[in-house]
């Protein structure tokens, strides 16, 4: 049975929406809106008036040791309309293979490395080439990006008191690629579970089993649940402080307004108008010249699918239309003396810095949107 069919078939079982769901990329820059929320009183931060839609990078930066490639792992392009009340999500390949301004063909989870590595690992020159190479390749124009790292990831899950997902089906890997770059195996069973930030990320990562396809799916069920978590009456009382604590596990080169703008939005997004898919459907697996293992395409057929999608003329519901949720009211459950790295409140070991001190976020207000 293919991934979509099986996905199809959980699909009959999806249990009511979620109100206030706004998905995955709001779910990051939402969590540092909420930060803006709690200091716009002193600062007198005025919202972005967000009259057009904002078309967004959000990634997950594999960043084990200082002066290694940070290879995008999470790719995402998302387009969030404040006036429309929707968010439509694109998932893209890490393996996808394409042309990187001024560095040649590579694979897009390249791009941020390159550009970041022009100027000793800052941020600024990383998100630029992003954007870049979206412009080059499919003629998209990113209003941001948004990155976070494999130890910023487990930290806001952990920070959350972590997650509840009803995984679709059972996930095993005998060669689960560890982050001391061996290996271990892995099991989650079928049904409603706890995630650790570790367990996150594990599911997050893993595609042995079903491919980029079900490592996908599982990306985008764990970022949902995450938003879900985050809108808990428990646990959205303390979003400012949490998002204070953590904030550097999250970077953005979007300023302080827009951030506020969207926090403020989010509450009127619901879960039918969040749309979430793929391009796998059109790209296959192949052989660079170098011998790398890629995923090639069509780049104007995968530009014009990606702005349909975006801009909602084309509906693909055949990708996560899956219940990725547990029953109503289900909490957490850590497992027994689980101490998670978020309760150090120390986040800074494995944060995005681009040597400015939070520039983007600490400038002058922004003006208006036009």
């Amino acid at each position: 049975m293919r991934l979509t069919d099986l996905m199809l078939t959980h699909a009959t079982t999806r249990r009511l929406a979620l109100k206030g769901l706004v998905g995955a990329s709001v779910a990051v820059a939402g969590l540092r809106g909420a930060f803006g929320l709690a200091r716009a009183q002193d600062a007198e931060l005025k919202p972005a008036n967000l009259r057009k839609p904002l078309t967004l990078f959000v990634g997950g930066l594999d960043s084990r040791q200082v002066g290694e490639p940070e290879n995008s792992d999470v790719l995402m392009v998302v387009r969030v309309d404040v006036l429309a009340k929707t968010v439509r999500a694109v998932s893209i390949p890490r393996d996808l293979w394409l042309t990187i301004p001024g560095f040649g063909e590579d694979k897009i989870t390249r791009a941020y490395d390159f550009g970041s590595k022009t100027q000793n690992g800052m941020f600024k020159p990383g998100a630029e080439l992003v954007k870049a190479t979206f412009a080059e390749n499919f003629g998209l124009e990113l209003d941001g990006v948004v990155l976070t790292t494999f130890g910023g990831f487990e930290t806001i899950v952990d920070a959350l008191g972590g997650v509840v997902i009803n995984n679709p089906y059972e996930v095993a890997d005998t060669e689960y690629p560890t982050l001391d770059y061996g290996y271990s195996s892995i099991y989650y069973p079928a049904g409603v579970q706890t995630l650790t930030g570790p367990d996150a990320l594990i599911l997050s990562r893993t595609r042995h089993q079903d491919g980029d396809g079900g490592r996908v799916m599982r990306q985008q069920i764990i970022l949902r649940a995450m938003l879900e978590r985050a809108r808990d009456p428990e646990v959205a009382p303390l979003l400012p402080e949490i998002v204070k604590t953590h904030r550097k596990t999250v970077k953005t080169d979007m300023g302080p307004s827009k951030h506020l703008a969207l926090a403020l939005a989010a509450p009127d997004f619901t879960n039918e108008n969040v749309a979430f898919t793929t391009i796998m459907d059109y790209v296959y697996e192949s052989t660079a010249a170098n011998g790398a293992y890629i995923y090639a395409g069509d780049v104007a057929q995968i530009s014009g699918f990606m702005e349909g999608v975006l801009s909602g003329e084309i509906d693909d519901p055949s990708y996560y239309d899956v219940d990725g949720y547990a029953p109503a009211g289900v909490k957490p459950e850590l497992p027994a003396g689980y101490v998670p790295l978020s309760s150090t409140g120390d986040a800074t070991g494995d944060s995005i810095d681009d040597g400015t001190e939070d520039e983007a976020d600490e400038g002058e207000i922004e003006p208006i949107d036009e």
